[in-house]
């Protein structure tokens, strides 16, 4: 039993299912993709939080809390994650993909993925094409898109050219002025007309942000790009209203006439090497403790069953000092400051 005075993170649930699971079995779906560093997966959008795992097919796995997925089929080979057994990264999106509520979230599902850069697009759809076709999973796929760096900039994708019907625009792009430097780098820039969107969700609610948004804004405006904002609580006709004026408002000028130019594509941050290093040293010594006599629970896997790490927002791990304790004869997390 795990104590009560353990705080359930995301994490703490994964490991709590995986040091359950039978010979053979093995993460999958959001938590196997948490766990390769697509830290945006966190499983809330799954009834009670329940971690997927994928079993051979007469294999059981005990206690609540889990999802299973099983089949007849040959496993694929799992993947070690400091220790934890997970399917591969692009098995484990399409698992989630199939359970998706709407295609909308299917499609954030896929973006959220590549910006991670855990998996490969091109594998992605080739599995895909072997299994029963799946309307979610097929329309995430054709219009996945590698450059969105939130959920919400993959929403405000999905409602300008799946909605709307306008041109695939470019994401996270730097605008240029004519000697070079960088005036901005936008969410969503459509660089035929012109046109170019932002989502400010909480953290521009500061009045020093407001202030540099509303800088930034005249600056763009200056180069004759012309903008829509689309901000945390507006309805989905609102954002339809401002995407469409802001299109119909653009100036469409030919390349000569700009004032501006298209730059260089701005991806999410990846996890440093050296902070991997420091994580995977910091896991290697809690096994080594965890592998002591005492410390194991009666028919626990191992310490090759511990992994967690802390995730952000932005698709990425951000590096912190983590700690694990074995209490009670249970592996528990105490994932603590930055």
């Amino acid at each position: 039993m795990v104590p009560s005075d353990v705080e359930p993170t995301v994490e703490q649930r994964i490991l709590e299912a995986a040091v359950r699971l039978p010979a053979g079995g093995m993460v999958t779906g959001w938590a196997a993709l948490r766990l390769a560093g697509a830290a945006w997966f966190d499983g809330q959008w799954v009834q009670g939080g329940e971690v997927p795992v994928l079993l051979p097919h007469a294999s059981r796995i005990r206690g609540a809390g889990v999802r299973v997925e099983r089949t007849r089929r040959r496993l694929p080979e799992p993947v070690d994650r400091y220790g934890v057994p997970c399917a591969p990264s692009e098995t484990a999106l399409l698992h989630e993909v199939r359970r998706a509520t709407s295609a909308r979230l299917a499609g954030v599902m896929v973006d959220m993925a590549l910006a991670a850069r855990v998996v490969d697009l091109a594998v992605v759809r080739d599995l895909a094409s072997r299994a029963s076709r799946h309307e979610a999973v097929a329309y995430a796929l054709e219009r996945a898109c590698g450059e969105c760096r939130s959920p919400k900039e993959s929403e405000m994708l999905q409602v300008w050219e799946g909605d709307l019907g306008l041109p695939r625009p470019l994401m996270n792009r730097e605008v240029l002025d004519l000697t070079g430097r960088v005036v901005a780098v936008v969410d969503l820039l459509e660089d035929v007309a012109g046109t170019y969107g932002e989502y400010n969700g909480a953290a521009h609610r500061s009045r020093e942000r407001q202030r540099r948004d509303e800088a930034r804004a005249h600056a763009l405006r200056g180069l004759g790009l012309e903008g829509f904002v689309i901000v945390a609580g507006d309805s989905e006709r609102v954002w339809r209203e401002r995407m469409r004026g802001a299109y119909d408002r653009s100036l469409r000028l030919p390349g000569p006439e700009r004032l501006w130019r298209l730059g260089a594509f701005v991806p999410a941050q990846p996890l440093p090497d050296a902070d991997e290093l420091a994580l995977d040293t910091i896991m290697r010594e809690h096994h080594r403790a965890y592998d002591r006599p005492g410390n194991r629970p009666q028919g626990d896997r191992g310490p090759e069953a511990c992994r967690w790490f802390p995730g952000q927002p932005a698709g990425v791990i951000p590096s912190r000092s983590c700690s694990a304790r074995a209490s009670n004869g249970a592996c528990t997390l105490a994932s603590l400051s930055k």
